[in-house]
């Protein structure tokens, strides 16, 4: 899965007042070339979300973000999740994914948290918030550490997603700068010109 993750590259942080909404967006995303998603928490009945969006997109790689906990964790795992992203590390969270082979992104924000991440066994992490970093700091933490698997979230948009690239990440995590682009139509047509960024950008 985290191969898969790597492949694609850019990862769709979905957020959404509603679980129409939700998979309007989905469905956009998708149709953009944009098949990583990230289903947060933060959208209502978001599990169902996850089942109904793993039962429709065989070829998508749904997973889901803003877990707190473990029980977080499992319910989503449970319903189809094939990854579990966190603002932060989880204790918890780890030992559910670990338990039921499911990759953990957790989120860092200093060298000894990163270092922390991967002594758990979780060698793909998020450095969140990325903008307030910025990919001169991807490059400083993996030249001491050029081992770890590194995906920002947050500040990562259209304009500056190649310099994120260049700077080593190994794929990225992008929110509102997609998913927040107006119509459904204008968010697959973004979601398009991502991926042929993150293609450029990797040669």
């Amino acid at each position: 899965m985290l191969n898969k993750l790597k492949d694609q590259g850019i990862i769709a942080v979905i957020r959404a007042k509603s679980k129409e909404e939700a998979m309007g967006i989905i469905d956009a995303c998708v149709k953009g070339g944009v098949k990583a998603l990230e289903l947060t928490y933060t959208i209502p009945n978001v599990v169902e979300v996850i089942r109904e969006t793993a039962e429709k997109y065989d070829d998508a790689l749904v997973g889901v973000g803003s877990v707190l906990n473990g029980k977080m964790a499992q319910d989503a795992i449970e319903a189809g999740a094939k990854y579990v992203v966190s603002p932060g590390y989880s204790e918890e969270a780890n030992t559910v994914c670990h338990a039921n082979s499911v990759p953990y992104l957790p989120g860092c924000m200093t060298v000894t948290e990163v270092m922390n991440a991967m002594s758990k066994g979780n060698n793909l992490v998020k450095i969140f918030p990325g903008e307030c970093f910025g990919p001169k700091y991807i490059k400083a933490v993996k030249a001491p550490i050029p081992t770890v698997d590194i995906m920002p979230t947050g500040g990562v948009n259209i304009d500056n997603i190649e310099e994120w690239f260049k700077a080593g990440v190994s794929c990225v995590g992008v929110g509102s700068a997609l998913t927040g682009a107006g119509s459904l139509e204008d968010i697959e047509n973004l979601a398009k010109e991502f991926v042929k960024k993150v293609e450029k950008a990797r040669g």
